[in-house]
């Protein structure tokens, strides 16, 4: 908490306590919070959030520019699925992180079981796309990095969605809400080591040789918006919801 006394505004009223000059810029780790008036759409951007939106915007566009420079096909809706539900998986737990009041977390798990179930389908459905088009092709399945990721990328979706869903819509499935709610830290660990395994399929993806080849699929520009996203979504995390002691 700032050392900094609360200043006074010019009809005598206290007004609340100004940052530090030693306060970080984009405030401290994990610290970052909704208000109870803002709109719930601006925890996309709060804090380092900022940074994570546009390391969005540019894997999004850098993966939708190079699939419309080719000729349009089955294999098409691979990346483009994966794209999409990749941006909604980030978006998920940015919009939920800063919620800290009982109607914040619940409104924000609500739109977060929202936005995974709707990532999970599009995930889904890139998968089933590229199995498709690799049985027309007669091409070899999990012949590449970048794939053996994707499939247990997928099934670590696939568990977390169904866990997640039960965890806030059926907790009787544990046993009861309290011994759901126990499980909430892991439920968030693997969350988040799931985001850096996105990361790190969408890297692999950059050096398939098909994405070295045709596609043009630039790695420099997935490693900048992938870091970015890795910066503006990881310092936002509370460590107490992990389990850990806050400092």
């Amino acid at each position: 908490m700032s050392n900094t006394p609360a200043a006074s505004s010019d009809h005598g009223q206290v007004v609340p306590n100004l940052p530090s000059e030693t306060e970080p810029l984009l405030g401290r780790a994990g610290a970052v919070r909704q208000l109870d008036d803002a709109p719930f759409w601006k925890n996309l951007f709060l804090g380092t959030g900022f940074l994570a939106q546009i390391g969005l915007l540019i894997l999004t566009l850098t993966v939708w520019c190079s699939i419309f420079s080719l000729p349009l096909g089955l294999f098409t809706f691979h990346p483009l699925f994966n794209s999409l539900g990749v941006l909604l998986v980030f978006e998920a737990i940015l919009l939920l992180q800063p919620t800290h009041t009982s109607s914040q977390k619940v409104n924000g798990a609500i739109t977060h079981s929202i936005l995974t179930g709707l990532s999970l389908l599009l995930l889904v459905g890139a998968g089933v796309t590229i199995v498709l088009n690799k049985i027309r092709i007669k091409h070899a399945h999990f012949d590449s990095t970048h794939a053996i990721l994707g499939l247990v990328v997928y099934i670590l979706v696939l568990a977390q969605t169904i866990v997640g869903f039960a965890q806030f819509y059926a907790p009787h499935v544990f046993g009861s809400v309290e011994n759901a709610k126990a499980i909430y830290k892991y439920h968030r660990i693997a969350g988040y080591t799931i985001q850096l395994l996105l990361v790190a399929t969408l890297l692999a993806a950059s050096r398939t040789t098909f994405a070295l080849g045709p596609l043009d699929f630039k790695t420099w520009k997935v490693a900048i918006g992938s870091s970015l996203v890795v910066l503006g979504v990881f310092p936002r995390i509370k460590k107490e919801k992990l389990g850990f002691k806050r400092q």
